[in-house]
């Protein structure tokens, strides 16, 4: 259409504004074809994407357009960006940033292995009794300081401006600001190891890229002969940090073309900053607005409309919103409403909608409604698939078990899980052990000190009577298991036969 049309062909700096769905990403596609066709070497085209997922759509619309080649085209996320900058440029920015040993290469840290840095710090600080009036699994104590980390850097704050804010608004209970500046402490030894080390978490990528690199004259001066022509697609779902990158480069280069949704912003609690986005309008040449949705039909754009109003008191018309609506379900507790929606799907598919037909969204699927939700779906038989953004197989709870079980088989290793690991593990595996009586034999007869578990004859009598003599005897026979295993198989061999042999057997978690 006309607006696509306009934005493929326009140079200078161009601001595409429209719902989800309009046809600005493939305006910015086909303007990539535009480039390329008019002989703009790829080498010279940037394009920044939210989400990784996305440089996807954008290689197909060049593969089906034949064009011939492009392979220094260079389609990325922001972090990305980021990370191979501070590799490129690590002799000028390390000093400045610093590291104690430049001179050295960077060592980049997924956030599985940050992950295991921050893991020894905490473990350590538990110990020692630090975070022990928290009510969190040490996991999630590391994750949330990772996190802590990461949304600082992206927000352009550093760890400690990040936490005298949070300081600042908070009006609870004291113990809360205590808890701070624990964080902040283990935050700033995080940080210390990794100068130390050269070693980069995102969070530190993302200070260093900010901070120092793209405040070199020789980096702008790189970028600016690099890259001659740049397209930011979703610019509203990008952080703080990638908008002062967007911002600082798009006046040094030929053409500037950023794609914004109105009505966007959904990781705005990932540190996303629509409001800001939408102020780089301001400094474009010209505005063209994509007022039509081609892939949302009026009623569902008017319920988008009427959930927005109900949450940040925008305006649009509502007037329709009724006849998208399959029905609502309400309840006095969580439990009620999710029951609600479970119900609602057995019923959508008895009437013959597929199950992979069927979407169930939430803002966050916090572990609480992960397993409510699951467990609803499964009374009911429909097959379902659980997507969690960044989530890694350690973290579903029936994986930790195994993995507790492996680490307990094999206590020369060193890996010592924690009673919480424990309590969780045997909760999992045994039928019937709930989690009440999976800790009160967790507390008596596993020692961290030792990561063993003890015979439950160990128990007294009351305890046993307590917790089922059965119960006991299972952990017994898990226990004694796990000792004849432990050195009779390679790792691969040890799992297949625990989860064979073991646990998928009755009385354990035959399901």
């Amino acid at each position: 259409n006309g607006a696509q049309r306009a934005a493929v062909a326009a140079n200078g700096m161009s601001f595409l504004r429209g719902p989800a769905g309009a046809g600005k990403t493939t305006a910015l596609q086909q303007r990539i074809l535009r480039l390329l066709a008019d002989d703009e070497p790829a080498y010279t085209i940037l394009t920044l994407v939210a989400e990784l997922d996305q440089r996807a759509h954008y290689l197909n619309a060049l593969h089906e357009a034949a064009i011939g080649p492009y392979a220094d085209l260079k389609i990325i996320t922001f972090t990305s960006l980021a990370r191979e900058m501070v590799q490129l440029f690590w002799p000028l920015v390390a000093r400045p940033a610093g590291f104690e040993r430049p001179y050295l290469p960077p060592t980049f840290l997924s956030y599985d292995l940050a992950q295991l840095l921050m893991w020894r710090l905490v473990n350590d600080e538990l110990t020692g009794g630090t975070y022990a009036d928290i009510r969190l699994r040490p996991q999630q104590i590391v994750s949330q300081l990772l996190d802590t980390l990461n949304r600082a850097a992206l927000n352009r704050y550093s760890i400690v401006e990040a936490i005298e804010r949070q300081i600042s608004t908070w009006t609870g209970e004291p113990d809360h600001i205590r808890h701070l500046r624990q964080v902040e402490q283990t935050a700033r030894q995080f940080r210390h190891i990794c100068l130390t080390g050269n070693l980069l978490d995102m969070s530190l990528i993302i200070e260093v890229f900010d901070r120092h690199l793209l405040q070199h004259p020789e980096f702008s001066r790189y970028f600016s002969e690099r890259f001659r022509h740049l397209l930011v697609d979703n610019v509203e779902e990008q952080t703080p940090a990638g908008q002062h990158f967007i911002r600082q480069m798009m006046g040094s280069t030929v053409s500037t073309t950023l794609s914004y949704d109105v009505g966007g912003g959904y990781k705005r609690f990932l540190s996303a900053d629509p409001a800001a986005a939408r102020q780089l309008a301001e400094r474009c040449d010209r505005v063209i607005d994509f007022p039509t949705s081609f892939i949302a039909t009026e009623p569902l754009a008017e319920l988008g409309n009427l959930i927005d109003r109900y949450l940040v008191g925008s305006e649009g018309p509502v007037e329709q919103a009724g006849a998208a609506l399959l029905g609502t379900v309400e309840g006095r507790y969580r439990r009620d409403m999710i029951e609600g929606v479970a119900d609602r799907v057995a019923l959508l598919v008895d009437s013959g909608t597929p199950a992979g037909e069927i979407a169930l969204l939430a803002p966050y699927l916090d572990g609480a409604l992960h397993f409510s939700l699951t467990n609803a779906l499964k009374e009911r038989g429909i097959p379902y698939y659980v997507y969690r953004r960044r989530s890694s197989p350690r973290e579903e709870p029936r994986i930790r078990a195994w993995l507790t079980w492996l680490a307990l088989a094999h206590p020369h290793w060193g890996v010592r899980p924690s009673e919480y690991d424990v309590a969780e593990a045997l909760a999992l595996s045994i039928d019937g052990l709930d989690p009440a009586r999976g800790a009160l034999l967790a507390a008596e007869l596993y020692s961290p000190a030792t990561a063993q578990l003890q015979p439950g004859d160990s128990l007294n009598e009351e305890l046993q009577e307590r917790v089922g003599l059965e119960m006991v005897a299972l952990v017994d026979q898990l226990r004694e298991w796990l000792l004849a295993a432990g050195d009779q198989y390679p790792v691969d061999t040890f799992l297949y036969r625990l989860f064979n042999d073991l646990l998928a057997r009755s009385p354990y978690r035959p399901e």
